[in-house]
């Protein structure tokens, strides 16, 4: 069925050919590499500001992730992309949920990936159970990409929960013939069971356009022995590996539509993951399915040459089933599944009230009727996750609504004013729980969810531009990250204990922008992050003196940061970027405990050249610094006091390089070929243990070197 759908769009995508109008333009990828930072400052997002506003002028941090810059370096997935962003790294644990990512000095140990936004074409891509964002299920392919907007920093005033440190918004439906069809096919195989491939066809009208995308991934994933990642004997033989049990399989597919004021986004992805969890695995591993389906309908219209709105409403349905393996090769396999279903609505309304004032105004509703998560882990001896199911009681939904506003002054050519603000409340719900096998075991109970108190989320910027070559913005920003469903559910299992409030971010940047010459610019941003009221796990005592494991608010950090970029193109052939970051983060609480997985320095390299049309050789490179351990304040000591590091590795610093040589139409006009070698010198990346994993003591280890040949046909 898969074969015979790929197939059937391949032929669609040849029988447009004869219609094709051929949109390579190597002059246009020239034209961008030479580009200055100036230049680029002038190109148009609408991510930071849910409006079309230049970078130059939007209050945030911005990064920028072109088409050409994916076939310039020879990226091979959206992961692969963020690894090369400025300020982040990842985290590699071997989790089914893809890896974790941390931004500017924090990375949250007790949930992957909760402090930024994913969206696809302006669509949210959230898990609503545990209000997180897993990379196995966000499965674009490269090709597919038409650029990436990074907006980094708080941006909870437009985009609320979850925005503590920005938004990542991947478009992939931008068209760039004049009228007419464009269509591209590729396929790529590579060392480690690689395959891959896409399809994309386009057709632009005079009053509207249409954009499909289809990809189909899959990988044998990492090979290592177990000794490899454990000082601990288990009955596996000495060379038992980790092969067979992180295999990928993912398809995606994405259609949109417009037609004048109105358009749709469809996305839905597929994906088979195999991953490690609490413990080593003896037969096929722990494997989670995911399919996920999110369709949004817009309306955007200028109601007049001042007054424009915006208009969307969004479903999104969400299944995924885990089959958990163990060391025990038994009859005994453990389940969990999580289903959702969501509705969100937003409008939005943008007044240029004259050339100086321009003021945007939205309201925000997002309704889950449906979500529940069932759990059966018969090897465990814990009657709370045997046969248990923790679901919404009938009738009931999770409700987040909120109001929202931004104004901008333009005082003069050197002077930008930006304030903004956010009223957000979570509506109370009623949520059910039960579980056992036998009637002795059997509990079920009701919790109510209070509603929270209305959260204000203010946001205020200064925007200083003396002359051409230079560019000041002072920025203030809060965000906040609501405690989901599933960690609410968690923590009141006891009810005596208390609810869980929003943790919250507040940042304060100084972003630099300068051109040094017309070949070169630099950047520099300066931040203080200031975290409060972080979820993590404590222990306590119980009213009958004995010590139990909660989750609550009580973390509390904070990170000084410098990022330093520059920018340059010593001759039209040439391009190169090289970026720095400098972080430090500290608790609050206790001085003593060092922040977990926090790297105190990053850096990026990229460099291109393009030979003549045809050939062009990108080379990239990321260095990450060594992290510490997490500090899990639950563990006993042998004084009986609790709180230590968890044993295991700290994990090694590594720089990695890579290169892309890209051959453009070597076959015929609009065929490539191109080969992409990952990891370069083979460095050995250790990844630091994990608090879920504390069994693989010596850490994760990351890709090795890796070789992926592509051919493609633009027509």
């Amino acid at each position: 069925m898969k074969h015979h759908f790929y197939g059937s769009f391949l032929s669609f995508c040849v029988a447009l050919a004869c219609h094709a109008n051929d949109d390579q333009n190597l002059d246009d990828v020239k034209k961008l590499m030479s580009l200055s930072l100036l230049d680029l400052m002038s190109v148009e997002i609408e991510t930071a500001g849910k409006t079309v506003e230049k970078i130059s002028v939007v209050p945030a941090s911005v990064v920028l992730v072109t088409r050409q810059d994916i076939q310039r370096y020879g990226y091979s997935r959206l992961t692969d992309i963020l690894d090369h962003v400025s300020g982040m790294y990842k985290l590699d644990n071997y989790g089914p949920s893809g890896p974790a990512y941390g931004v500017r000095g924090y990375l949250a140990p007790s949930s992957t990936n909760r402090n930024i936004i994913v969206l696809i074409n302006g669509v949210n891509h959230v898990s609503d159970y545990d209000s997180t964002y897993f990379f196995s299920s966000i499965n674009v392919p490269v090709e597919a990409i038409d650029r990436i907007e990074i907006v980094r920093g708080p941006q909870s005033t437009i985009y609320g929960s979850g925005a503590s440190f920005g938004v990542i918004n991947i478009i992939t439906n931008e068209v760039h013939q004049e009228q007419g069809y464009a269509s591209s096919v590729s396929a790529s195989v590579g060392t480690n069971g690689i395959q891959r491939r896409t399809a994309r066809s386009s057709y632009k009208y005079e009053k509207g356009q249409v954009v499909v995308n289809l990809g189909y991934y899959r990988d044998d994933g990492h090979d290592q022995c177990y000794t490899d990642l454990s000082s601990r004997q288990y009955p596996v033989a000495p060379d038992f590996s980790t092969k067979d049990h992180l295999e990928k399989a993912e398809t995606y597919v994405d259609i949109s539509a417009s037609y004048q004021d109105f358009s749709v986004d469809l996305t839905h992805n597929k994906n088979r993951t195999g991953g490690l969890m609490t413990n080593p695995v003896s037969r096929s591993g722990t494997i989670r399915y995911s399919e996920s389906t999110r369709l949004r309908l817009n309306y955007k219209t200028d109601l007049s040459e001042q007054w424009a709105l915006n208009a969307h409403l969004t479903y999104a349905h969400i299944n995924a089933y885990y089959d958990y393996d163990s060391i025990s090769a038994t009859d005994l396999w453990s389940v969990q599944t999580e289903r959702s279903r969501s509705y969100e609505g937003e409008v939005t309304l943008n007044w240029k009230a004259s050339e100086k004032i321009d003021w945007l105004s939205g309201l925000y509703y997002r309704h889950t009727p449906e979500l529940s998560t069932y759990i059966d882990i018969p090897p465990w001896p814990i009657p709370s996750l045997n046969d248990s199911t923790q679901r919404l009681a009938p009738g009931e939904a999770l409700v987040k609504r909120a109001l929202f506003s931004q104004i901008s002054y333009t005082q003069n050519e050197q002077w930008k004013w930006v304030a903004g603000l956010r009223l957000e409340e979570q509506l109370g719900y009623d949520a059910a729980f039960e579980y056992g096998y036998t009637p002795e075991q059997y509990r079920s109970w009701n919790f109510y969810y209070d509603k929270q108190d209305v959260t204000l989320i203010p946001r205020l910027a200064v925007i200083y531009t003396p002359n051409e070559t230079h560019l000041f913005k002072l920025m203030y920003g809060k965000a906040i990250n609501s405690p989901s469903f599933g960690q609410n559910t968690t923590a009141r299992i006891n009810p005596n204990l208390p609810s869980l409030e929003n943790e919250e971010i507040e940042t304060i940047e100084l972003n630099y922008l300068t051109s040094l010459t017309p070949q070169y610019g630099l950047t520099a941003n300066i931040f203080h992050n200031r975290l409060k009221n972080l979820l993590s796990r404590t222990v306590t005592s119980s009213a009958d003196s004995q010590y139990v494991v909660i989750l609550g608010n009580s973390g509390s950090w904070s990170t000084n940061g410098l990022e330093l970029g520059l920018r340059g193109n010593p001759a039209d052939q040439w391009q190169f970027e090289l970026n720095l970051t400098y972080q430090e983060t500290n608790n609050q609480d206790n001085s003593t405990i060092k922040a977990a997985y926090s790297p105190s320095l990053l850096g990026q390299l990229k460099l291109s050249y393009q030979l003549n049309s045809q050939w062009s050789l990108g080379m990239t490179g990321y260095y990450v610094s060594k992290m510490s351990l997490f500090f899990d304040s639950t563990l006993k000591n042998s004084d009986g006091s609790f709180g230590r590091y968890i044993t295991g590795e700290e994990g090694n610093d590594y720089f990695i390089l890579g290169t892309n040589v890209r051959f453009q139409d070597w076959l015929a006009k609009g065929t490539y070929l191109n080969l992409h070698i990952n990891n370069l010198l083979d460095q050995k990346i250790v990844y630091p243990t994990y608090p879920r994993a504390t069994w693989m003591d010596k850490g994760t280890i990351g890709e090795e070197r890796q070789f992926i040949l592509s051919l493609g046909y633009d027509f």
